[in-house]
């Protein structure tokens, strides 16, 4: 009859806990006022893919940002943060189910003959045992019904909380391949600036040669001789300089690839293709749904976090209701290892306790505050996000179709000036003009020539920009260590 009891019993309460109410608010992502499609810009013909840097046909690149996706520490750090993420997750859905408990333990006691009460009773003829000894094995369990979707939100949360976690590290990829790109294409035009500035300082210097012999013979005077061999420094500083960048460059893609100390002391970086002879590639179609932006990581992060703060809400009310705990226990006791098996030695016990908050001085309230507080806040980050992501679209487009103007206004000017210096030499050996005019050819080359190295770099970069302001192309990022399949339908079922 107990037993049948209690099985009814039990089915009831797990009946009524899995039928429970949840106080979490209804959750709705919140309303933007986005644009149906970008701005129209000069139409491509082929999508983008995950793999967005194969575009530029460079292998070194290829197997720069391959190797960055693999060895950089920060994607490694974001890793052991989904690990964590899944392990709380874990715990969470634990406290969903009840807790079973062994205990075994063996004691031995001794009472004192002098102890109040049983001087009187023990005696010589009526000896007093001393010394007790008993053996005790139970299996005992506890379960919190989670009638007000406590537990149950807490899970829900964390579960969130690991799909943020998870859309962060795809995040941290993207913008580890971005930089690896764009500091592989700014080493590539650091690269062209250095070039220029030797093959200037060698121009100079070979110039220069001829200079001297002619001042030293009296044709040309003192001043054009000083204005060349202070043109010839010039370069030469500039040697220096780019030399600097090159380094710096080289040692930042080291850190970006994860590579070690030693590596990046004394490892050299491979170069792939002259930076003027990558390709660019071809801009977006016109028309792209908006909706495209909310496949950036940044973006679904955002949102499971404010999914979390959501159910958060739902944990903190729960507190205002009662809290209802089945428990019960199993086993033997014996004073003999035995006897601890025999029918007689067995116990058990089992019942409910419940407790409910009646004075906490507004604790609970303050805690359902903060966690609404909590939620506005992501909204905010929410909504920035988002906002964010439509700037860094529109000016990554902004960019990449402008850049082609810029370096072609570029070129045609180093294609101009380097004729003009020949035409100013021309005449300065013929004696129709100063060496200043020379001097001042010369330097406006010199200088459009370094520009032009920059524009290039910007270009390459302006495509990196879209990429990553698409969240990686028209597919999502490929994400090392995805979560479990149960997770995200749970979180696309909410």
């Amino acid at each position: 009859m107990i037993a049948r009891t209690l099985t009814v019993g039990a089915c009831l309460l797990l009946g009524l806990a899995l039928g429970a109410c949840s106080f979490a608010p209804k959750y709705e992502r919140p309303g933007q006022d986005i644009p149906a499609a970008w701005r129209t810009v000069d139409a491509g013909t082929e999508p983008l893919t995950a793999k967005w840097w194969e575009r530029f046909n460079d292998p070194v690149l290829n197997a720069m940002v391959e190797e960055a996706l693999r060895n950089n520490q920060d994607l490694a750090e974001s890793l052991a943060k989904i690990a964590s993420a899944r392990a709380q997750q874990g715990q969470a859905r634990s406290a969903l189910f009840p807790m079973i408990t062994g205990e075994a333990d063996a004691t031995s006691n001794s009472t004192s003959e002098r102890a109040p009460n049983l001087t009187s009773y023990y005696n010589e003829k009526n000896p007093m045992r001393r010394t007790t000894t008993s053996y005790q094995g139970v299996i005992g369990g506890s379960w919190e019904l989670d009638l007000w979707g406590k537990y149950r939100n807490q899970y829900t949360a964390l579960t969130d909380m690991l799909l943020a976690t998870s859309a962060g590290h795809a995040g941290n990829r993207l913008l580890v391949a971005g930089q690896t790109a764009q500091g592989y294409f700014t080493l590539r035009a650091l690269d062209m600036q250095l070039a220029t500035a030797r093959r200037t300082l060698k121009s100079r210097e070979d110039s220069f040669v001829i200079y001297t012999t002619r001042y030293k013979q009296g044709d040309i005077t003192e001043l054009d001789w000083l204005r060349a061999k202070s043109e010839v420094e010039t370069a030469r500083a500039q040697v220096h300089t780019s030399t600097v960048g090159v380094d710096a460059a080289e040692a930042e893609l080291a850190v970006l690839l994860g590579r070690s100390p030693r590596e990046i002391m004394t490892g050299a970086m491979e170069r792939g293709r002259e930076i003027e002879n990558l390709p660019s590639p071809p801009l977006l179609p016109a028309g792209l749904p908006s909706e495209l932006l909310f496949r950036r990581p940044d973006i679904r992060a955002a949102e499971y976090q404010l999914m979390a703060y959501n159910a958060n809400i739902g944990t903190a009310r729960a507190n205002f209701f009662p809290s209802i705990s089945l428990t019960g226990a199993l086993g033997t006791m014996s004073s003999s290892v035995g006897w601890l098996f025999s029918g007689r030695a067995g116990m058990w016990n089992y019942g409910v306790q419940g407790s409910v908050p009646l004075l906490d001085f507004g604790r609970t309230w303050y805690q359902v505050k903060d966690a609404e507080a909590q939620k506005q806040g992501a909204i905010a980050i929410y909504n920035k996000t988002v906002q964010s992501a439509f700037q860094d679209i529109r000016t990554s487009l902004t960019k990449q179709r402008e850049a082609d103007f810029i370096v072609n206004s570029y070129k045609t000017q180093v294609d101009a000036l380097s004729r003009a210096l020949e035409l100013a030499r021309l005449q300065y050996d013929n004696g129709y003009t100063d060496y200043l005019t020379v001097l001042d050819a010369e330097r406006q080359l010199f200088t459009v020539e370094m520009q032009l190295a920059t524009a290039l770099s910007d270009r390459l970069n302006a495509i990196v920009s879209v990429c990553m302001a698409l969240g990686g192309g028209w597919e999502d990022p490929e994400v090392a260590g995805p979560v479990s399949d149960t997770a995200a339908s749970e979180a696309a079922a909410r």
